[in-house]
C-alpha cells in the first residue's frame, strides 16, 4: 500500500499561483460587491462600500498575482482606510484595454448611471497601459479626478524617433490625442522629466486642467511609489479632501523614492 494519500499533492509539485490569486479576489468580488470575467483577459472587481465616492484602478492581473498574498488592486488599501467603494478594471498581459466587452461593460455602466450615481470619483492607474486605458476611459467618467504614473499616450507621427516600447502594430495603442482628459476635473500626471520617453508622453496631454508632476531620474520608481500603501493612502486622503496639488504630490512621491534603491543610485550616477 502506497504511503502517499491520493488526496494529497506531491510535496515537490508547483501551485499556479494564479488560481489561489484568482480565488481570492472571485471571494472578495462575492462578499462585498462583483466579481465578472469580462474575457479571457479582462476582468472587474467591485467592492460596494455604500458610499457616494467611487475610487477606481486600471491594473495589470499579471502583476498583482506574482506579487503572492499582497498582490490587491491599486487603490484598495484606501476602501478599509476611507471608506469608500471601489472598482478594479484588470487585464491579463498589455492589451492596452481594448476588447469589444471590456468596452461593452464600461458603455453598459454609463448607460445603467453608474457612474452618475457618485457624488465623486476618483482614477488611479500606474504604468503605460493602464495609464492609456485610464485616459481613453475618462470619456465615461466625466468630472472624475485622476491621478496616473508615467502613461502612454499616443503613438502617432510626433514620437517614433522618440517611443520605442510598442513598435509593433499589436502592441501599439491607437492614438489618444491632445484632449483625452480635457472631460476630467483634475488629471495629476507623475513623470520623470529626464526620461525623453516619459517626457514625450506625458507632453501630449495639453488640455488645461492637467497638474504635471515633475520628479528628474525617478523612472520605474514613479510607479512603484504610487503602489505603496503609504503613498496611496496619503494621495487619496488629499482627493477627498481636495487638497491634491503639484507640491504635495512631489513631496509624498519624493518622501517615499528616497527609500527606493534604483533611484537613490540614479541620483548619485545620473548617467
Amino acid at each position: 500500500m502506497s504511503s502517499k494519500s491520493p488526496l494529497m499533492p506531491h510535496s515537490t509539485a508547483q501551485i499556479d499561483p494564479r488560481l489561489s490569486w484568482a480565488e481570492r479576489i472571485r471571494q472578495i468580488g462575492a462578499d462585498h460587491g462583483l466579481f465578472a470575467r469580462l474575457d479571457a483577459r479582462h476582468m472587474a472587481l467591485m467592492v460596494d462600500e455604500d458610499s457616494d465616492t467611487l475610487l477606481i484602478s486600471f491594473d495589470r492581473a499579471d502583476y498583482l498575482w506574482s506579487q503572492g498574498a499582497a498582490g490587491l488592486p491599486l487603490g484598495f488599501p484606501a476602501v478599509p482606510a476611507h471608506g469608500i467603494s471601489f472598482l478594479s478594471l484588470m487585464s491579463v498581459g498589455r492589451t492596452w484595454f481594448e476588447s469589444l466587452e471590456f468596452e461593452a461593460f464600461i458603455e453598459g455602466l454609463t448607460m445603467e448611471g453608474f457612474f452618475a450615481s457618485y457624488a465623486r470619483i476618483f482614477v488611479l492607474a500606474a504604468g503605460p497601459d493602464c495609464g492609456y486605458a485610464a485616459a481613453r476611459a475618462i470619456t465615461h467618467i466625466p468630472g472624475a479626478q485622476v491621478v496616473l504614473a508615467r502613461p502612454a499616450s499616443s503613438m502617432d507621427a510626433a514620437l517614433p524617433s522618440i517611443e520605442s516600447r510598442f513598435s509593433t502594430p499589436t502592441q501599439a495603442p491607437k492614438p489618444l490625442g491632445a484632449t483625452a482628459l480635457a472631460r476630467a476635473m483634475q488629471a495629476t500626471i507623475l513623470f520623470d522629466p529626464s526620461d525623453p520617453i516619459d517626457a514625450a508622453q506625458t507632453a501630449v496631454f495639453r488640455s488645461p486642467n492637467i497638474v504635471r508632476v515633475a520628479i528628474p531620474l525617478a523612472g520605474a520608481g514613479l510607479v512603484r511609489a504610487l503602489r505603496n500603501t503609504k503613498t496611496l493612502l496619503a494621495l487619496t486622503n488629499h482627493l477627498i479632501n481636495d487638497t491634491l496639488a503639484e507640491p504635495t504630490a512631489y513631496a509624498l512621491l519624493r518622501d517615499v523614492l528616497q527609500s527606493d534603491p534604483a533611484y537613490r543610485a540614479r541620483l548619485v550616477r545620473p548617467n
